[in-house]
Order: structure tokens, then C-alpha cells, then sequence
């Protein structure tokens, strides 16, 4: 612990239990998967060029190559919280005294380390590639994922603020490799051939990955997660 998280989260953690319906709603945001959908719909709404009906914006290539770096993001921040010692949740750290608003207080959290945010890599990532072509529905996209997603996360104590800072900084960083001349050569290559050749391919691969992506990987992480153990 340290005094920048632990007087933040003592703020923060003053307001719980004061109103069951607030925990609650709180509970819920962070615990629902709609609030990546909404991401992704932002997302999908900036990918779009409004003056040309499906036509892919301008810089189409560095949301789309934002995009597919939140994977790899993720796979680093689950990564360093695996091999970084171990970082015990705020509602676990009995020196914290911290009172579990309504609601909250998930065991399935117990034995994963707290440090990086993987949910702050993931988002701020897309949100970066959201600001690389629209800046007024990327600023949409980060209150939103703000407000509903890390918030949430400090004010039930499942993370501290500097898991926050951090996972946001590594998706952010791993967004900006989108502008990389090579990189963005590449996806702009691919995904214009696919949209202009084959468009219903194109669509179902982005309906694909915008559902994973919501969804944090889930599917695909039980996957790897039964092949490991099978193997």
C-alpha cells in the first residue's frame, strides 16, 4: 500500500453503504458486459464515415489497428499480473479496513493479483484508437469507460488506483503502435482488400471480435485456459 491509493480509496470507500440503491447500481455497471458494448458501439459509430454510407472513415486503419492491439494488451497486463508479485485486492487487504459497498465482494477475485487492470488496458486502448479519428466521441468514449468501468472498479475496492493508472498507460501506449508506418500499412492494406472483396467477411470477423472484445476475452480465455490444463 501506498498513501496515494490507500487516501484515495478511503475517500471513496466514506460513501459506501450510505445508499443500498447507489452500491447496487454500482454493483451492476461493473459486473454487466453492456458497458463494453457501449464502447464498442462508439467505436463502430467512428469507424463509419457519416457522409458516405458504408464507407470506412478517414484513418479507418488506426482504430482498426487500435483495435486489434487490445488483445495483445490484455494477454501483457494478465501477463504482469501473473509473474509481478503478487498484489492483494483493497476489499481483501485486512490493513485497509475497507467496507464492502452492497453487493460487492466477488470471491472469484480472491486469488488474482490486482496490478495491472487488464479492464483499464483494454478500454483505454480502444478509446485511443477512438480519439485517432473522432476526438468528440473519443472524449464520449473515455467518460464513459471512466464512469462506468473504472470507477466502479476503485469504489468496490477491486482494484487501487495505481492498477488503474498503470493498465491504462500499457493500452494506451500499446494503442499508439496503430501509427506506426508499417504496422498502419499493413492494416490498411488488409482491411481495404477484405472490405472492398469481401465484405460479408469483412463484417462477420468485426462482429466477431467487437463481441470478444466486450465480453474482455472471456470465451477465449476459458479456451486457452482448457487447452493449458488439457495439455
Amino acid at each position: 500500500m501506498n498513501w496515494f491509493d490507500v487516501n484515495i480509496l478511503l475517500f471513496l470507500n466514506q460513501f459506501a453503504h450510505h445508499s443500498p440503491a447507489f452500491d447496487w447500481m454500482i454493483t451492476r455497471a461493473y459486473s454487466t458486459n453492456l458497458n463494453g458494448c457501449i464502447v464498442i458501439a462508439i467505436a463502430c459509430a467512428a469507424l463509419f464515415d457519416p457522409k458516405r454510407p458504408s464507407q470506412l472513415c478517414e484513418r479507418s486503419e488506426l482504430l482498426l489497428g487500435a483495435t486489434l492491439l487490445s488483445a495483445p494488451a490484455t494477454l501483457v497486463a494478465r501477463a504482469l499480473a501473473l509473474s509481478l508479485p503478487f498484489r492483494l485486492r483493497p476489499l481483501w487487504n485486512p490493513a485497509l479496513h475497507f467496507q464492502t459497498p452492497y453487493g460487492g465482494g466477488s470471491l472469484v477475485l480472491l486469488n488474482w493479483s490486482a496490478f495491472p487492470s487488464d479492464h483499464a488496458t483494454l478500454f483505454l486502448a480502444l478509446v485511443t484508437g477512438i480519439f485517432f479519428v473522432s476526438r468528440r466521441l473519443g472524449l464520449i468514449a473515455l467518460l464513459w469507460t471512466l464512469v462506468t468501468i473504472t470507477f466502479p472498479a476503485l469504489y468496490l475496492g477491486v482494484h487501487w488506483p495505481t492498477d488503474v493508472i498503470a493498465g491504462a498507460c500499457l493500452g494506451v501506449g500499446v494503442a499508439f503502435i496503430a501509427k506506426v508506418p508499417q504496422f498502419r500499412n499493413a492494416v490498411e492494406h488488409v482491411t481495404m482488400k477484405w472490405h472492398q472483396q469481401h465484405p460479408g467477411l469483412f463484417f462477420a470477423i468485426l462482429f466477431v471480435w467487437s463481441y470478444e472484445t466486450a465480453s474482455l476475452f472471456e470465451d477465449g480465455r476459458r479456451l486457452l485456459r482448457g487447452l493449458w490444463h488439457l495439455v
